[in-house]
């Protein structure tokens, strides 16, 4: 049983059992094939995370009464995944930051950075494949199924953010709708609900309580995205562990930029239109700097704050009717606090 005394909050909880995790990926990374190659593939495992994922599949296994020790490998392939993803989108990115150290395509070259992702891969579907056998039966079939369906909902998500970014070059061309949409695919099943679901199975909860947790889950997880897109804007490198700004280089559609082009007076909106046709490298620092000044100038920021408690109110409110079956604890209330939380943060 988990000790709500010591444990009174969904950061104590992450932190509680984030080593637990990390040992779970440890004996599937190769230790003598070669050592730089070895080096490379458990640099950003190493590094550890902010281990949100693995733990929304933590708590709800057990918010559904699951077996903790069955849920700690499905929550470290979470985990990995992460990993092996953000190696290949540093690089596709050209971000220079992950963790607070330099990116793995800047220490180990673009070429090696990229199959030392393809290599934690692998180990990741061979990481879900033992889960799925430990778990067993349909339950086993059950979470493989899901695993597979979180990862190819959220390369169908990044094709849409890149669409988005790279096609619709104009500022002005773009929805709210789109960015919503955009950001339902590429996060809210990835960094939320799918991880929840996952938990849910793993406890042997039917399905239809796994769609009753994707009716909370998917506000809170549009709610986690519109934070990480504010972040960007109003953090430090050394608080978030990356480079801030990114999303105004890569010309990425925020729902900032959006309130921004709605309010803007025509010179700005010109200027701002101007920035986001350049290529990445040609923006120059202060460009970066004119968009998160007007961002904070029109008010665009505390806009898209206000949008994401409205997501986590109608998060926290499906929540409780969801799970109205769920006796009252400390786990219930920890579990309340993951869903809120996800504007809080600060990193």
């Amino acid at each position: 049983m988990l000790n709500t005394q010591a444990i009174s909050s969904f950061r104590d909880f992450v932190s509680f059992h984030r080593d637990s995790v990390y040992r779970q990926i440890l004996p599937y990374l190769p230790i003598s094939i070669n050592k730089t190659f070895s080096s490379a593939v458990r640099e950003y495992v190493d590094r550890k995370g902010q281990y949100r994922r693995p733990s929304y599949v933590l708590l709800w296994a057990l918010l559904y009464k699951g077996d903790l020790n069955e849920a700690l490998l499905p929550a470290a392939v979470q985990q990995a995944s992460e990993d092996f993803m953000l190696m290949h989108d540093d690089w596709f990115d050209s971000n220079t930051l992950r963790r607070g150290k330099p990116a793995a395509h800047l220490i180990y070259g673009p070429e090696y950075a990229v199959n030392a992702g393809n290599a934690l891969h692998t180990i990741t579907w061979k990481m879900a494949v033992d889960a799925a056998a430990k778990l067993g039966g349909s339950r086993g079939n059950r979470y493989l199924n899901k695993f597979y369906d979180i990862m190819l909902g959220t390369c169908a998500g990044q094709h849409l953010d890149m669409s988005l970014t790279r096609e619709t070059r104009d500022i002005t061309k773009f929805t709210l709708e789109d960015y919503y949409r955009s950001i339902y695919a590429k996060t809210a099943y990835y960094s939320v609900y799918g991880p929840m679901q996952i938990g849910a199975i793993v406890a042997d909860a039917g399905e239809d309580k796994a769609r009753g947790v994707k009716e909370y889950g998917v506000p809170a997880g549009m709610a986690f995205q519109i934070k990480d897109d504010i972040l960007d804007c109003t953090s430090t490198e050394k608080e978030l562990g990356k480079a801030i700004g990114t999303d105004v280089k890569d010309g990425v559609k925020t729902i900032m930029l959006w309130h921004a082009v709605q309010s803007a007076s025509a010179a700005d909106l010109e200027r701002l239109r101007q920035i986001y046709l350049m290529p990445r490298a040609a923006k120059t620092e202060d460009d970066v700097m004119f968009v998160l000044s007007k961002f904070g100038e029109l008010g665009s920021i505390k806009f898209a704050e206000e949008k994401a408690r409205e997501f986590v109110a109608d998060a926290l409110k499906k929540f409780e009717t969801n799970e109205k079956e769920i006796p009252e604890s400390g786990l219930k209330d920890i579990a309340r606090e993951s869903i809120g939380g996800v504007v809080a943060r600060n990193r």
